[in-house]
């Protein structure tokens, strides 16, 4: 219940007691821990030391919170769109909605290949169709300021 709350009361109850080390550190624990009430921008902008590590177990574990966070880093940080667009479709396909979103929109506006555009256009229209959509915009606007200059630095580059 701790990590699904606060990554930062997880932390602290790992540093109360050997008992609770223990127990915080189960592999359980890495795979329901939740971040979403972290903007997906602070990943991008503070992703270091034990938030890193973190990220990565539960990423390991397969927790689906995870899986979108650093799909986004991988696609929009370090350019690997690959690797990137695998982690949000398997986010996506786990169930996260943010990352079905995510997934067609980055297909529609950063790739060129006529096939991956239409992909995403189709993945779009399920999303509409599903009514899912206003649960995305509050996703959108969740991303705050930085990711949004970021996003338009990385197009304009290209």
């Amino acid at each position: 219940m701790v990590a699904s709350n606060l990554i930062e009361d997880l932390f602290n109850m790992q540093a109360t007691c050997k008992e609770f080390l223990g127990a915080a550190t189960s592999d359980d624990v890495y795979k329901h821990a939740t971040m979403s009430y972290k903007p997906l921008a602070h990943f991008l902008l503070h992703l270091d030391g034990p938030e890193k590590r973190f990220l990565d177990r539960c990423v390991e574990v397969g927790n689906v919170d995870a899986i979108l966070r650093h799909g986004f880093v991988e696609y929009l940080q370090f350019g690997h769109r690959d690797k990137g667009m695998e982690l949000l479709a398997r986010a996506s396909t786990e169930g996260n909605v943010e990352a079905g979103y995510l997934c067609p929109m980055l297909l529609m506006f950063d790739h060129e290949e006529e096939e991956e555009v239409k992909m995403g256009v189709q993945m779009m229209e399920v999303i509409r169709i599903s009514r899912k959509l206003e649960s995305c915009s509050k996703f959108f606007r969740g991303i705050s300021n930085d990711a949004i200059v970021l996003l338009l630095e990385m197009f304009a580059s290209e």
